[in-house]
């Protein structure tokens, strides 16, 4: 094929950067897919990716990857363990700000978050605002602020409740309107922007959702797939928390996920925005939910192997 590019891929092994690298191979483009584990990169190794096993936290490692790239994705994965999760989100974008700039990259599409350009909002949003403000100074590099709302994804976080009794608990509001996209349409817009390589300077890009929806309508979306009733509750925070933290995740990341939460849930109780007829977004929750959630819910899989943050099973 013509104009054939090189792209640096980071997180290739989470939701976005796996369906991201996958989209760019199969246009005949040539990826650099980045992660610690070098068997969790085999299936993207098998499909013609170049693996790049190392520590994102390391400079060296990410200059090498990102060396006469065309462009790179950028993502900072998350760290539950973290100590300090802002620290290590500051820390992963300096890394990247400054491989950018010794290895001369011109082009690259970040991850971010809708809200991320309010300073309103706090939680994990504030972070990704950190993010885009350190990438933003690297000289010469166009970048591309992709801005979803929250992920179909995060369902993932609440699948032990779902597995152990059937309730889809969380502290997420039980009826306010949730703004929801796919990984894998956040990974499309992502990749059209870095095949095209038509965006100069800073901008951003929203992912929009296909349509609003409420915890409530998703447990009973989930309970039609299972062909068994769903419960749906609201769980205050302090719990949550406290579960997190006895699965091993870090007071700081558990503490600014629940404000995550508490900011979704108060943004649920405006009236939705009206959204362009061309919104990028197309894979339906309904599928997501058919096609990936009831199955994750069946399976004996860890959930590790779904989510980053899981919980313990509460005594009974």
């Amino acid at each position: 094929m013509d104009n054939v590019r090189t792209y640096a891929v980071t997180a290739a092994t989470g939701h976005v950067g796996g369906y991201a690298a996958h989209e760019l191979l199969r246009a005949g483009h040539r990826g650099r897919v980045m992660g610690r584990d070098r068997e969790r990169l085999k299936e993207l190794e098998a499909a013609g990716a170049d693996v790049f096993v190392g520590d994102l936290a390391d400079r060296g490692y990410v200059e090498d990857a990102f060396a006469d790239a065309d462009g790179a994705l950028l993502i900072v994965p998350p760290h539950p363990a973290a100590p300090d999760f802002p620290r290590y989100q500051r820390r992963i974008a300096g890394v990247y700000a400054s491989a950018a700039a010794q290895a001369g990259l011109r082009h690259a599409a970040f991850i971010s978050t809708q809200g991320a350009d309010d300073d309103r909002v706090g939680g994990l949003i504030a972070g990704h605002a950190t993010i885009e403000s350190i990438l933003n100074q690297v000289a010469g590099l166009n970048l591309v602020h992709v801005q979803p709302p929250s992920f179909f994804e995060i369902l993932y976080y609440f699948l032990g409740p779902m597995r152990e009794s059937g309730v889809l608990s969380s502290p997420l509001g039980t009826d306010v309107t949730l703004r929801l996209v796919s990984a894998r349409d956040v990974a499309a817009v992502a990749v059209g922007l870095l095949k095209d390589l038509h965006f100069r300077g800073v901008s951003t890009a929203p992912v929009h959702p296909v349509r609003p929806i409420t915890m409530r309508e998703i447990a009973g979306l989930i309970g039609e797939h299972l062909g068994s009733p769903v419960g749906v509750a609201q769980v205050s925070a302090e719990a949550d928390i406290a579960d997190l933290m006895a699965a091993g995740t870090g007071r700081s990341f558990a503490t600014l996920l629940n404000q995550t939460w508490a900011i979704a849930t108060a943004m649920g109780t405006e009236p939705p925005d009206e959204f362009p007829p061309a919104a990028p977004a197309a894979y339906r929750i309904e599928d997501f939910i058919r096609d990936e959630l009831v199955p994750a819910i069946r399976s004996s899989r860890p959930i590790s192997d779904y989510s980053t943050a899981t919980r313990p099973r509460r005594a009974a």
